[in-house]
């Protein structure tokens, strides 16, 4: 530091005396080439001025001339006065031709000079005219013609423009020759303050630089009491390992903490290489030259790891190796600092258990509410089922038959389960999707009929729907199921009333955006929004919206899974979810979809004439796992006609399949006992037989036949739970196809 403050001192001592010498050659240099040329231009304006004045004056004169000796000529008859009336005659063009090029910058005398000429050129014909009637018609004649000439005293006008050309001059003089002194004054005062200030200057850097070497010799003095105390300080440090090595990576100094924490003795260590710190899997790695290459050529190298002590044992390292040069940049070593941070790793590992532990606890307490949610619900639905059966069978023994209502509420429970359980399948990303390229603008249209029926007369709806809006790739079922499901819940926010806006758009999220939100990829996407004037929500009501079997509802107003299930949804698409909401101002829930690269080519219908159950004949191999499912769905089928032949797993399909040449199609249930799934059985099956048609079922997305919550190609899947109406449409589909 010292150092610095020397060589600052010297080096402004040095600016300070080049600072005087620039001043004054600074002030030659405005003495040479703008103060000398703005005196020579001022003096040259004041002999102009003179010019002018004088140039005026001898035109006057000139005139004066030609008219003494013309009158004189008249007066005596004597000739030889003729002589000055010519010259003055010959002079006086001249002359005023003169004053006009001298006057040539300035308006205002050139203003004058056309009224002078046309003065002089009057005179001088009258006294040329006079000068002939003279010689012609005698003295009398041309005396006659003066004294009628006397009143236009043209003289006398010409006298007074050349006194209004020399006081305009004088005026212009008398500025110019101000100007000209000032200029010199100027710089005569510039001259002097540059010089003082110089001198100034001058005497300032002389100072700082007897100042600076002063200080050179004390910074001396103290640089080496510097140094000594910092051996000082290092050698006594003990929680840190400080020590130096050369270019090699040799030991070339040691500290107190050095020995404390590897335990060699300075003696012991200095000389030797510093790759005896590291383990043996890291020296055959020749991670120790790759260190000292990396610290000289970034300047530093730091890293955690495992270092061996003198006894062999390992202690967790906070490790840093600084380069060290000289002044021309060539390495002369580097200076290498080693904590032992064992104590804290360990901490850290420890703290890091406990954040698993409570993870752990979390996901353990998720799951007790999603369970216990699933467990009351069902609970409800299995109630309901067992006691319309007991009664039905109580009923049915004693040969009642008005027992419709009673199967009307188990069916309503097996609906209302079948879609408790594809909520759960939503939420779980686990529902199997059927995406196709899709124009939101008309769904959300078809979506706001249907709602503009179903919303109450109090809440008005209004879409605003994006021109130009992109294609994008998505389950049309499911994404108006989602739609409505938000409309739904936003009248349920506005029970007095209120205003539900519908709109698409065009979005970019960016990386920004992405980085602050887990599982968004940055692009391009079709945005729907759903925004409403609702009673809205608190912040931590907000952040648990998506939450499953949370609700804000009284009980049995909501299963609290529309959300959840929205959220699973638009997650499985690969799309992103978002909920604004306060307290009394409403909420907003957007959707982002991926945009589709290029609009879909339009695809020609082609109709299907389906057959009716009388024609239906076609065999079809039946493959569950579940004997009563196998029961139920062979019976429905043999209802609608086909001849059924049913197997408990793959194997054994594939045996009824050799004996049975007739099958045509297969009905399997994905997963399946045995080591091979309906997936693998189904490839097995296509082997033996090409053209055999295969319809998956499954009740919830396997990996087998789904990936990434989609279908793969060419497959045909219904899900479970289903009606024989559904049944019979799926069979029909894929076997017409």
């Amino acid at each position: 530091m010292r150092r610095k403050i020397v060589s600052k001192g010297l080096g402004a001592g040095v600016v300070l005396v080049a600072l005087a010498c620039i001043v004054l050659a600074a002030v030659e240099l405005y003495q040479a080439f703008w103060n000398a040329p703005q005196l020579k231009r001022d003096r040259e304006s004041v002999s102009h001025a003179f010019e002018v004045m004088s140039t005026a004056r001898e035109l006057e004169w000139a005139v004066r001339d030609a008219e003494r000796g013309q009158r004189n000529y008249l007066i005596t008859g004597d000739a030889s006065h003729l002589s000055a009336y010519r010259s003055g005659m010959q002079a006086a063009p001249a002359l005023h031709s003169k004053l006009k090029q001298l006057t040539a910058d300035n308006p205002e005398q050139q203003g004058r000079l056309p009224v002078l000429d046309r003065d002089i050129q009057a005179k001088l014909a009258q006294l040329r005219r006079t000068a002939e009637i003279r010689e012609t018609r005698g003295a009398d004649a041309a005396f006659e013609m003066i004294r009628a000439a006397l009143g236009a005293d043209t003289m006398g006008a010409i006298s007074r423009t050349v006194d209004g050309i020399v006081e305009a001059e004088d005026t212009l003089l008398k500025a110019r020759q101000a100007r000209a002194a000032e200029t010199e004054r100027t710089a005569a005062r510039t001259a002097l303050v540059a010089a003082l200030l110089a001198l100034a200057v001058m005497a300032a850097g002389a100072l700082l630089l007897a100042q600076a070497f002063v200080r050179a010799r004390r910074s001396e003095r103290a640089l080496r009491a510097s140094e000594d105390q910092f051996r000082v300080l290092v050698g006594g440090v003990t929680d840190y390992a400080i020590y130096m090595l050369d270019p090699q990576g040799r030991v070339t100094s040691w500290n107190a903490g050095a020995k404390r924490i590897k335990g060699y003795e300075a003696d012991e260590i200095v000389g030797q290489d510093f790759s005896r710190f590291y383990i043996e899997e890291e020296r055959k790695a020749g991670l120790p030259e790759q260190a000292l290459e990396t610290a000289a050529r970034e300047g530093r190298y730091e890293a955690e790891a495992w270092r061996v002590r003198k006894d062999g044992s390992r202690f967790w390292a906070s490790v840093v190796i600084d380069a060290l040069r000289d002044d021309e940049g060539k390495l002369i070593g580097f200076g290498k600092v080693t904590r032992d941070i064992t104590e804290r790793r360990q901490r850290e590992e420890e703290l890091e258990r406990v954040r698993q532990n409570l993870v752990q606890a979390q996901k353990m307490e998720a799951l007790g509410q999603l369970t216990g949610g699933i467990a009351h619900d069902f609970n409800n639905m299995l109630t309901v089922i067992k006691t319309a059966i007991d009664t039905l069978q109580r009923r049915l023994s004693a040969g009642e038959r008005d027992v419709a209502r009673y199967v009307e509420a188990v069916i309503r429970s097996a609906d209302r389960a079948a879609s408790v359980t594809q909520r759960l399948l939503a939420f779980a990303r686990r529902q199997p999707l059927e995406p196709k390229a899709l124009d939101a603008n008309k769904l959300v249209a078809g979506a706001t009929e249907m709602l503009r029926r179903s919303l109450p007369e109090t809440i008005a709806l209004e879409t605003a729907l994006a021109g130009g809006l992109w294609w994008t790739q998505v389950d049309p079922n499911q994404l108006e199921s989602a739609i409505l499901n938000l409309a739904l819940n936003a009248r349920d926010a506005m029970p007095a009333g209120g205003k539900l806006t519908i709109e698409t758009a065009n979005a970019f999220l960016d990386e920004t955006y992405a980085g602050a939100h887990a599982e968004v990829a940055p692009g391009q996407y079709v945005m729907i929004a759903l925004s409403d004037s609702g009673t809205g929500m608190p912040k931590d009501v907000a952040a648990r919206a998506f939450e499953p079997f949370f609700t804000t509802k009284d009980e049995g107003q909501g299963t609290g899974l529309g959300l959840s299930q929205v959220f699973g949804f638009i997650k499985q698409s690969r799309g992103h979810v978002k909920l604004y909401s306060e307290a009394g101002e409403g909420t907003t829930v957007k959707i982002y979809l991926p945009r589709l690269d290029s609009a879909p080519l339009a695809e020609a219908a082609v109709e299907v004439k389906p057959k009716t159950m009388k024609e239906a004949k076609e065999t079809i191999l039946l493959v569950e796992d579940d004997e009563d499912v196998r029961g139920f769905i062979g019976d429905s089928l043999r209802e609608l006609g086909y001849e059924v032949f049913a197997a408990g797993d793959g194997p054994a399909a594939l045996r009824v399949l050799d004996e049975r040449p007739e099958v045509d199609l297969l009905f399997t249930d994905v997963g399946l006992p045995n080591g091979m799934n309906g997936r693998v059985l189904a490839e097995e099956a296509r082997l033996r037989r090409r053209q055999l048609k295969v319809l998956f079922t499954t009740g919830y997305a396997r990996n087998a036949i789904i990936h990434h919550g989609r279908l793969d190609a060419g497959v045909d899947l219904i899900a479970k739970p289903y009606t024989q109406t559904e049944l019979a449409a799926k069979v029909r589909k894929v076997l017409d196809r």
